[in-house]
């Protein structure tokens, strides 16, 4: 019973982990409208930072992977949660669309943690044919 709700948590927790890239683009798509009018600018710059926010996970990708393999799992996941924080927070704060273009980078960065971390996790615990499965 004990191994069954352990594994329940890991695929939740993996999962959540797994979620913060794809909600931070989901979440943020509707308000293109409210933030453009915001910063004073036009929805087409705003586009700019979604470009950036993509560019950033394909980046964050490249980067966490080896990061994973020196450091272990915890100390990158960690780095990234805090930076995708700090982030956040710059996003939230921000008064120009150039600031918000660069915090939108470093929240991709950070939020890609998250992605590779589950990802190698699953590798790490479950055998190749039941990875599909977790």
């Amino acid at each position: 019973m004990e191994n069954k709700r352990s594994h329940f948590n890991l695929i939740l927790i993996l999962g959540l982990l797994t979620a913060i890239g794809p909600f931070s683009i989901d979440m943020y798509l509707p308000a293109f409208p409210a933030i453009a009018k915001g910063l004073n600018t036009t929805v087409a710059q705003v586009m700019l930072s979604l470009s950036s926010f993509f560019i950033g996970i394909s980046v964050g990708q490249l980067v966490y992977g080896p990061m994973l393999e020196r450091f272990g799992r915890k100390k990158p996941l960690y780095v990234g949660l805090v930076i995708y924080l700090l982030a956040s927070i710059g996003c939230a704060f921000t008064a120009s669309i150039n600031a918000l273009i660069v915090f939108r980078f470093l929240q991709a960065l950070g939020s890609c943690a998250g992605m590779v971390t589950s990802r190698a996790i699953v590798r790490d615990l479950f055998a190749v044919k039941d990875n599909a499965k977790v």
